[in-house]
């Protein structure tokens, strides 16, 4: 293993699949009792990275913030306890938090989305090359606080260790992603810290599909709309007296609550004023102006119109992370010898990749079987209108501790 370079990969994949399957119900009651997180915040870095991914992506993107930090925390786990490496991945795991050990508690949401299963799979595991040596305490340390594992791979055999990793991908997806490590990258690799997290969710109230149809989605804002022309998507319609709203002024963008069933877990759907892109809404963005929205929210009637979207999008978070204070992994310099020692020349990270797919939609037996007819929308009142028929944002949010699952954007549903 002379011959072999120093060469440390971190690969992130991330699925989300949210679905409307839930049959029609009474929607009175805990769907209507919306409760925005209480604690204390600890997502600047999270914002920080949803903006620098964002504004760079030229289409449509989606990236999990929580799947980043978990595999910061593997590696804060991992490295030197006095060091500058240690340093910057603390600072970035903590920022401004003061209620206690932010990274303590990254890890106690991360076991207990682990344990809750079904709609929100998540799975972490470091593969190592067969010439590695494992420290026993960092096996300790991640198995006990992420319920972590490990395994050995025979890097040498890229083509086994890139069926190897992609079973094990597959497995924790429910075969959704699937051959996401070509052999090719796992040439000179050594390690490979892999995050996947699978999301299924059942909407509080589904679209019904018989309300679905197709009409123009606007790529550009109003004034370019002439040069640009609009696209034919496919929307989704639905108008219930059970959605959380609120229109900034500020922001001139309207933000729209779209729960799940049986969790914590919503959907806001954030949409700029039709003169506003989005690239001007999140250099305005800012963590302190989200909580403020999630904190006003009032219960209206909305008559909504969503474009179904499936978007699947990989994103090289080197450069961002470099750019957001995280450099020393990637460096020479990089202290991580609590992973593995006794190698002659030390560990770094090469690069952190994420794969990230989500798809929104109405459908689901239930709910199909729920809307059999004709659609009817009865006006009791001018409800307020949300028509998604330019580029918006989505956050993926859990209401009860705070944490952003994950955040995207949809600039054209038709690809």
């Amino acid at each position: 293993m002379a011959n072999f370079h120093r060469r440390f990969i971190v690969f992130c994949c991330a699925l989300v699949l949210a679905s409307a399957a839930a049959p029609r119900k009474s929607i009175k009651g805990r769907f209507t009792d919306y409760q925005p997180y209480q604690g204390a915040w600890n997502d600047d870095f999270d914002w920080s990275v949803i903006k620098e991914v964002l504004l760079k992506a030229p289409g449509n993107a989606v990236l999990s913030p929580l799947s980043v930090k978990v595999l910061l925390a593997l590696l804060y786990e991992g490295s030197a306890s006095v060091s500058e490496t240690k340093r910057e991945l603390s600072k970035a795991l903590s920022g401004s938090y003061t209620s206690g050990n932010a990274i303590d508690r990254l890890s106690e949401d991360v076991l207990r989305y682990k344990r809750q299963g079904n709609d929100l799979l998540i799975g972490d595991r470091v593969f190592y090359d067969q010439s590695v040596m494992i420290v026993q305490k960092f096996h300790s340390i991640i198995t006990t606080k992420y319920n972590a594992t490990t395994e050995a791979v025979n890097f040498q055999n890229n083509v086994e260790a890139a069926a190897q990793i992609n079973q094990w991908v597959g497995q924790n997806t429910r075969d959704s992603i699937k051959d996401v490590v070509k052999p090719d990258a796992l040439q000179d690799a050594i390690l490979m810290l892999i995050n996947t997290i699978y999301f299924k969710g059942l909407w509080a109230v589904p679209f019904p599909t018989n309300a679905t149809t197709e009409k123009p989605f606007y790529l550009s804002p109003s004034d370019t709309r002439a040069k640009f022309g609009p696209k034919n998507a496919i929307f989704m319609k639905q108008r219930e007296h059970v959605f959380y709203y609120k229109y900034s002024a500020q922001l001139r963008t309207a933000f729209l609550r779209l729960p799940y069933q049986d969790n914590q877990l919503s959907m806001m759907v954030i949409l700029p004023d039709e003169q506003l892109s989005l690239e001007q809404l999140l250099s305005n963005l800012t963590p302190q102006a989200v909580h403020q929205v999630l904190a006003e929210m009032e219960e209206e009637e909305v008559e909504i119109d969503l474009p179904k979207f499936t978007i699947s999008y990989s994103s090289s978070m080197r450069d961002c992370l470099q750019k957001l204070g995280v450099s020393r992994v990637f460096s020479d310099d990089a202290e991580l010898p609590l992973i593995s020692r006794g190698r002659s020349t030390p560990l770094k990270v090469s690069t952190i990749l994420q794969k990230s797919c989500i798809q929104v939609d109405e459908q689901g037996t239930e709910a199909s079987a729920a809307t059999e007819g004709t659609l009817v929308f009865t006006i009791l009142s001018q409800p307020v209108k949300f028509i998604a028929n330019r580029p918006f944002m989505f956050l993926i949010y859990d209401e009860g501790k705070g944490n952003w699952l994950f955040a995207g954007k949809v600039q054209d549903p038709t690809l």
